[in-house]
C-alpha cells in the first residue's frame, strides 16, 4: 500500500541512501537491507528476526539505521548489526512510524519518523485507525483469495488518529508532543534540521486553516510561530519550512496575497520581508545556502515559461536574478 502511495511499480532496488558523510549506501532489496562501505567496497546485511522493513534510513552520524517493522520503529546499531525495538503496543488499528493514509496520499507526506540531527532521539507518528471505515478490495486475478480490508478515510467519515512522539535512540518513555489536535487533526509537516527545533505544521479537517508550530524537545509542548487561513482552500507546500542551519530563521511559502509567495522569517515566526512578491511566478525552492544567503528558486516573469533564478539574502529589496536564458521550460 506504502508503495502504491509512493506511485513506485518497479523491481528490484527501487531506491538507496548515502549517508551523510558519504562513506556508506543503504540499499534495501527484497526485504533485506544491505549497507555498502565505499571505501572497501564491502557489502554486508543487517539481518533480523522482526517482520519486512519498511522505511529504512541512516541516522544523520551514520551509526544507526531505523526502519519499520510490523507497525513498531527499530534501530540498528550499523557497526555490530544489533537491532532494538524503540517502541511497543501496536494492533491491527495501532501503528507507530508510519504515515497514514491522508498524509501519503494527499499530503505529499510518506515518512512517519523523523532523526533529530545529532542522531540521539527520533520523533515518530503513533496511528490509531480504531472506529474508521473499513473497505475490502479483491485480488481479480485471485478470486479464491479473502479480499484485503483496509481502514479508509472516506470523505465525511472518520479519519485515523495522529500523535507525535519523542524517543531516544537507546528506548525508554516516549514523550507525547501536544497541540490542539482537535482543532487541528491533521499532521502536515515535520521539520528537525541542522541547529533548528522541531516544526511541525498541523491542518484543520476542512483545510481552511494551518498553524506552524514551534516543539520543544525535552517537554513536547508546543509554540505557535504562525497561522494561515483562507476562506475556501490551503494548499500545502511540503518543502516548507526550511530553516537556515543555524536555527536564526526560515523560509516560508504563501499563497495569502492570490500567488504564491516567498518569505523570510525570523525564529520566533515574524515576518521578515516577502523575497519574490507577487508579480514574480514563484514556482518552487531549488536550493538554499544559509551559510552564503543564496537562493536558487524554480518560476518566471511570464507563466508561459519556467526558469532558474538566484537571489541573495544579503541584497535588501534585490530582485530574482535571471540564471538560465533559453525561451522554454527549465528543471534543475
Amino acid at each position: 500500500a506504502r508503495r502504491e502511495r509512493m506511485r513506485i511499480s518497479a523491481r528490484g532496488i527501487t531506491s538507496y541512501q548515502l549517508s551523510k558523510d558519504g562513506t556508506k549506501i543503504l540499499v534495501p532489496l527484497s526485504g533485506r537491507l544491505f549497507v555498502i562501505e565505499r571505501a572497501s567496497g564491502i557489502i554486508r546485511e543487517l539481518t533480523s528476526e522482526a517482520g519486512y522493513p519498511l522505511d529504512p534510513r541512516f541516522s544523520p552520524d551514520g551509526r544507526w539505521m531505523a526502519c519499520v517493522r510490523e507497525k513498531e520503529l527499530y534501530v540498528t546499531d550499523v557497526a555490530s548489526g544489533i537491532e532494538r525495538c524503540l517502541t511497543s503496543g501496536s494492533s491491527s488499528t495501532l501503528s507507530h512510524g508510519l504515515a497514514e493514509f491522508v498524509a501519503q496520499e494527499e499530503m505529499d507526506r510518506s515518512e512517519g519518523y523523523w532523526w533529530s540531527p545529532d542522531s540521539k532521539t527520533i520523533a515518530y507518528q503513533e496511528t490509531s485507525t480504531e472506529g474508521m471505515e473499513v473497505m475490502h478490495i479483491a485480488d481479480a486475478t485471485h478470486p479464491d483469495r479473502q479480499p484485503l480490508a483496509w481502514a479508509y478515510p472516506r470523505a465525511g467519515q472518520k479519519n485515523a488518529d495522529v500523535r507525535l512522539g519523542l524517543i531516544s535512540v537507546e528506548g525508554g518513555k516516549t514523550r507525547w508532543v501536544t497541540w490542539d489536535a482537535e482543532r487541528y487533526p491533521y499532521l502536515a509537516t515535520v521539520r528537525w534540521k541542522d541547529q533548528a527545533p522541531i516544526t511541525i505544521l498541523v491542518q484543520n479537517r476542512q483545510q481552511t486553516e494551518e498553524a506552524l508550530l514551534r516543539v520543544d524537545a525535552e517537554t513536547g509542548s508546543t509554540t505557535f510561530l504562525l497561522v494561515e487561513k483562507d476562506d475556501a482552500w490551503l494548499n500545502l507546500d511540503p518543502s516548507m519550512p526550511k530553516w537556515f542551519a543555524d536555527g536564526s530563521a526560515f523560509l516560508w511559502t504563501t499563497e495569502r496575497d492570490d500567488a504564491w509567495r516567498l518569505e523570510l522569517r525570523s525564529a520566533d515566526g515574524r515576518q521578515v520581508r516577502s523575497l519574490t512578491g507577487t508579480a514574480f511566478v514563484y514556482k518552487g525552492l531549488v536550493d538554499f545556502d544559509s551559510d552564503q544567503g543564496i537562493l536558487h528558486l524554480s518560476g518566471s516573469d511570464d507563466p508561459t515559461q519556467t526558469h532558474l533564478y538566484r537571489l541573495s539574502l544579503e541584497a535588501t529589496g534585490s530582485a530574482p536574478v535571471l540564471v538560465t536564458t533559453e525561451p522554454g521550460l527549465h528543471s534543475a
